[in-house]
């Protein structure tokens, strides 16, 4: 059962005024907040490359809190960067560990006039292969009560029901009478569309015994309806109340129209359409930012990836209130895994499991209201799967837990091919047991359907097997197992074949890429990035992305992909002079089925593109600086075409901003993209000259570029990477304008403004 706070909760946010001390250092922050972020790597650390090269610190955050007068106190954090503590009076109430969201009774004997409340937090890089953070990226909440009656916190649950051609909000909720006398209430719902104007309501009397809870259901018909989808995400608010004739006490809940089904034969249908997930695993952590959620930033990373094409993205452990938020506003579907492992730690010092019903539950009651979380998973990537330490009853208890609170979605867990044990392989009839390489082994378990055998237990309890990096196998591993697949995690250089595989079998619901985003950890040795994400680490278009929206159906793309001589990574650039009058590949990327390339004018020739060819034509020219165009051809009609041109020398910088109107009550942040261009325009990719900031009516937050080896002199400098960077401000509640100025030598200064609103 997760907690039901008894009586007349009043929430109290506790964001603002927090003392901070890391190391020697003694500062005020106000929460979302991350000590680490943007701080100094050091390449000396152990384990330093699994997270970035943050150096193991320890953060102690302390506030005062109002005064409490009863007992039933709680303490809500949501978001915590690494792990710890959580004191009251400097007497501890509980241990902090995992991202999701988590809950402390304060007992009340540490309850008074005078209350402090204390966090102490531990972050290293031997704790996981991903960038953690140190501090809370999400927020505290106090819950403090009094002995009346109330709707227990949390419990406010809106599922949508169409019944012919009408459609209802069952409002489920549970209400309390904590007096000492019976009393008669009137319990009230009522549905608000997205302007505020109501849209339904229903009333119903209660009579309630002394401290009795009881769990209501109201059904609200909605008045001309609105579903919410990937295409139109409308949202609606609930609002129920329940009242003894002198006071009331109120609940809301933001909901969306929609409705999710399972065909075990034809797949996902969300809204009675058939729906395939295409989308991308995306981090918690931002490169520019760190671990910090703030809605403003969630909402531009997803409309990066709904531009590639996605429709989807895949969260490792329960995100914020402001992902889930911009997830609903954005129309993005949202797979979310409640548990980044069970059992078996990722790293050397990975995080341990508290008690798992009640952080499922509590994860579950976050999520639950979001219309765009469609898929639950129990866990990411877990050897369990195979069995192991008792996994198989671990996952299955845990999949009840999420579908007693919210059966209305499906389960999922996801499990890769693993090592097979000597004692696994014993168990299946395989006489030898052990083998020179893991490789061997693993193959011998395939010859006896090893993978399949050790699973079943697990797969068997959820409604959707996740398949990791085993897009092969969805042909043969749906007709076995009777139920519906999903590419949980997939390679990006994979890509053609796996989103092929998925579009070719009807039972597999879903493809993710495991990178959506590059983000800070898991990158390779001194780097302080991944550079597998299908986006850089500002949130810019790599030549893979255009790639993915080909694949991901856009017609009428045509784009030029440079490999750099050295490194065979693809490019958009045709500045060779190392190279000159050498051999160079050229791929063309295009939804066409042919190909013709020119250099200034001079045709270099024609090739086959289309499937066959997995939409790549493969030139090898002779490098000239000049003018390279790229045009395809579908069916022998012109179907597109672009133009690559050798940059000149840096001269100007171009300055954009995802928004340029920015809200301090919603914690606003604003985002300037920088690119550094010849006299004409066109970006210099080759630029690394050295860039400075200065922000007026604001505070720089943040600077950097996409290099997964980012080295920084001062905090407001940074260097161009491929001719671009990236400023994060936070705009000053005094003022109404910031204005944000880039200068850089040899190049000619550029500013943006921002308008505040309070």
């Amino acid at each position: 059962m997760a907690y039901c706070y008894n009586g007349n909760m009043k929430s109290v946010d506790l964001n603002a005024n927090w003392s901070v001390a890391v190391g020697d250092e003694r500062f005020t922050c106000d929460f979302p907040y991350d000590a680490t972020a943007n701080a100094e790597r050091d390449y000396t650390c152990a384990f330093g490359e699994l997270n970035g090269y943050v150096p193991s610190a320890k953060a102690v955050f302390t506030r005062s809190l109002p005064q409490i007068k009863h007992g039933d106190a709680v303490i809500r954090i949501s978001g915590a960067c690494g792990r710890g503590e959580v004191f009251v009076n400097d007497e501890s109430i509980g241990i902090l560990c995992g991202y999701g969201p988590q809950t402390f009774y304060v007992p009340e004997d540490l309850c008074g006039a005078h209350n402090t409340l204390k966090i102490e937090l531990f972050t290293s890089p031997a704790m996981s292969d991903k960038y953690l953070g140190l501090g809370i990226a999400g927020g505290v909440t106090l819950f403090s009560s009094e002995p009346q009656f109330d709707i227990a916190y949390d419990s406010l649950f809106v599922k949508t029901v169409t019944v012919g051609d009408r459609v209802y909000a069952d409002a489920e909720m549970t209400v309390y009478n904590d007096r000492d006398v019976a009393g008669k209430f009137v319990l009230e719902c009522a549905a608000l569309n997205a302007r505020g104007k109501r849209a339904g309501k229903k009333q119903r009397k209660l009579f309630l015994r002394a401290k009795q809870r009881k769990t209501v259901t109201l059904r609200v018909r909605i008045n001309n309806p609105y579903e919410w989808s990937a295409d139109d995400p409308y949202m609606y608010t609930a609002v129920a109340k329940i009242t003894d004739g002198l006071e009331d006490r109120s609940a809301s809940a933001r909901f969306g129209i929609v409705t999710r089904t399972l065909n075990r034969t034809r797949g996902l249908y969300i809204n009675g359409r058939k729906t395939l997930l295409t989308g991308a695993y995306i981090s918690h952590a931002d490169a520019a930012i760190g671990a910090v959620s703030v809605y403003a930033n969630e909402k531009r990373r997803l409309l990066a990836l709904k531009a590639v094409g996605y429709n989807a993205v895949h969260y490792v452990g329960c995100p914020a209130d402001a992902a889930l938020d911009a997830c609903d506003d954005t129309g993005m579907y949202a797979y979310v895994d409640i548990f980044s492992q069970l059992t078996f730690a990722k790293a050397p010092f990975g995080e341990a499991l508290r008690d798992v019903s009640f952080d499922a539950a509590e994860s579950v009651c976050a999520l639950r209201n979001h219309p765009s979380v469609t898929v639950y998973g129990v866990a990411d990537d877990v050897p369990e799967c195979y069995g192991r330490n008792n996994g198989h009853e671990l996952i299955k208890n845990i999949a009840e837990q999420i579908t007693e609170y919210d059966g209305t979605r499906p389960t999922a867990v996801s499990s890769r091919e693993f090592v097979p044990t000597p004692r696994e392989l014993e168990k299946a009839g395989i006489k030898k047991t052990v083998y020179d390489s893991d490789a061997a082994a693993v193959n011998a378990g395939r010859e006896r359907n090893l993978f399949e055998q050790l699973t079943a237990g697990a797969f068997e309890s959820v409604d959707i097997c996740g398949l990791n990096y085993m897009p092969p196998l969805y042909e043969t591993e749906f007709s076995k197992r009777n139920g519906l697949i999903m590419g949980a995690k997939t390679k990006s250089d994979k890509s053609f074949d796996s989103i092929e595989a998925t579009e070719k079998n009807d039972r597999v619901i879903g493809d993710f890429n495991d990178c959506g985003i590059d983000y800070p950890g898991g990158g390779k040795l001194n780097e302080i990035l991944t550079g597998g994400g299908d986006l850089d680490a500002i949130v810019c278009e790599k030549p893979q992305s255009i790639y993915k929206r080909i694949l991901l159906g856009e017609r009428g793309i045509v784009y030029i992909a440079v490999r750099d001589p050295d490194t065979d990574e693809p490019s958009c650039m045709w500045n060779w002079p190392r190279h000159l009058g050498q051999k160079v590949k050229v791929d063309v990327y295009t939804s066409g089925d042919v190909v013709a390339l020119y250099l200034d004018g001079r045709i270099v020739g024609r090739r086959l593109a289309g499937k066959i060819n997995k939409h790549i034509a493969t030139f090898d020219v002779d490098f000239y600086p000049g003018r390279l165009e790229a045009v395809a051809y579908f069916k022998g009609v012109e179907c597109g075409r672009t133009v690559l041109r050798s940059a000149g020398s840096p001269k100007i910088l171009k300055l954009s901003a995802f928004e340029k109107n920015l809200s301090v009550s919603r914690g606003d942040l604003g985002f300037v993209y920088i690119e550094v261009c010849d006299r004409d325009g066109t970006i210099v990719p080759y630029a690394m000259r050295t860039l400075n900031a200065t922000v007026t009516g604001g505070t720089l937050v943040g600077f950097v570029n996409a290099d997964p080896m980012l080295r920084k002199a001062e905090f407001d400098s940074c260097p161009a990477y491929n001719g671009r960077a990236l400023a994060v401000i936070r705009p000053d509640p005094a003022e109404t304008k910031a204005v944000v100025k880039i200068t850089g030598d040899g190049l000619l200064a550029s500013r943006i403004s921002f308008k505040i609103k309070n």
